[in-house]
Order: C-alpha cells, then sequence, then structure tokens
C-alpha cells in the first residue's frame, strides 16, 4: 500500500529491494525506526499522508480503494499467516462452524 503520489504509484509490481529505505507502519512489535499502529483506519491515514508505507493482503486491496492509495503487487514478499482466535468460552455452533471454514480457506485444494 502507497500513497498515489509515491515513486512506485505506477508500477506493475515491485520487489522487496525496491523498497529498501522506505519508512513502515506494523503492528504490534514495531523495528526501531518502523511506526506502531492501532487500527486499519491509522493506516490508511498514514499511507495517504505519505508518512510511511505498508504491505496489506490481496483481499485488503480488494476491499479498500481510496483514491489517495494505491496497491502494488510485490512479487518476492513472504505469505502472510492470518489467525482466527475466539474465546474459550464460546461454544456456539456458529463460531465452530466459522473456524472450520476458516481452517479450509488457503488449504490446498480449497479453490
Amino acid at each position: 500500500m502507497l500513497p498515489d503520489r509515491h515513486r512506485l504509484a505506477g508500477k506493475q509490481e515491485i520487489s522487496l529491494s525496491d523498497l529498501d529505505g522506505e519508512q513502515w507502519l506494523r503492528y504490534n512489535d514495531p523495528r526501531p525506526g518502523d511506526l506502531p499502529l492501532r487500527t486499519i483506519e491509522e493506516k490508511f491515514e498514514c499511507v495517504a499522508a505519505g508518512t510511511a508505507i505498508t504491505m496489506v493482503p490481496r483481499s485488503a486491496a480488494e476491499q479498500y480503494s481510496r483514491p489517495d492509495i494505491v496497491y502494488v503487487p510485490v512479487v518476492d514478499a513472504e505469505p502472510d499467516r492470518v489467525l482466527l482466535a475466539w474465546a474459550a468460552g464460546r461454544r456456539s455452533p456458529l463460531v465452530a462452524a466459522f473456524a472450520e471454514a476458516a481452517a479450509g480457506v488457503g488449504a490446498p485444494g480449497s479453490d
């Protein structure tokens, strides 16, 4: 995710080496020099303002559109993991069904 005026914004695809020296946004445990985030809204605002860049899953790029942000595929980026958690006391059949469905997403043969 890049601001629309970023030097790489018009590219069809980029590599990690193209992003050397960039200021990054990160959730949770930012590395020295990275900016911490709490919400997706903060992420959009920081990127749009040109403060920093970040990576998002393809699903987020397809779902969120803003005229001041562009998405450019990073061809050599490591795959990311998405984790699902719920309170141990939640024994709803809906929660179990959702967890089972989510476990199959991205699994071999789930296309």
